[in-house]
């Protein structure tokens, strides 16, 4: 329950792993389960709907009730962090709009968004107003989980097959070169 209301605890993956948690099905407390688990995925929908399907179960715990405004905006950056983790190094300038449509929230929300996100130090970059866009530099390293496991191999496959487009550029012009000496 700490890791659910804590304010300051935005990586909660490893706790997903953790067999405690998977223990928690089957009992009267799978719904804390089901929150923490899309909670930590950043998964919005999943998390309002965990809301709704267990709100009997929530209602007992004032604390929970209290702090739903907060917990929604929790997972609202998770998903951020989840959105970062998936665009390529390269392509961390990211608009608005995406950010909106991926948080699902209001573009004019959204610079608050990545306000917190800086502020808890979960990101570092840049916000240009004016474009409605943010440039991010840094972002806190987390816990991978399989899917973000996942992704990196994704990434690390891509990456190979431009390093191989630069193999062979370089060594079709390598020849050119030294047929000038």
């Amino acid at each position: 329950m700490a890791i659910l209301l804590g304010k300051n605890i935005y990586n909660i993956m490893e706790l997903l792993d953790k067999e405690i948690l998977q223990s928690l099905a089957g009992t009267e407390f799978e719904w804390l389960s089901a929150l923490l688990n899309t909670l930590g995925r950043g998964q919005i929908s999943d998390f309002e709907q965990a809301i709704i399907h267990h709100s009997d179960y929530i209602a007992r715990f004032p604390n929970i009730l209290k702090e739903l405004d907060q917990l929604k905006q929790k997972v609202r950056i998770i998903s951020l962090l989840e959105l970062l983790f998936e665009v390529d190094k390269d392509d961390r300038s990211l608009r608005f709009d995406r950010i909106a449509t991926h948080c699902q929230i209001d573009k004019s929300d959204v610079e608050l968004l990545l306000m917190k996100a800086m502020s808890l130090q979960l990101i570092k970059g840049s916000i240009d107003e004016v474009e409605e866009l943010v440039h991010v530099d840094w972002i806190m390293p987390r816990y991978l989980g399989r899917q973000h496991l996942e992704i990196m191999v994704r990434k690390l496959v891509e990456w190979e097959g431009k390093m191989e487009q630069v193999i062979r550029l370089v060594e079709g012009q390598s020849e050119e070169l030294l047929q000038n000496l």
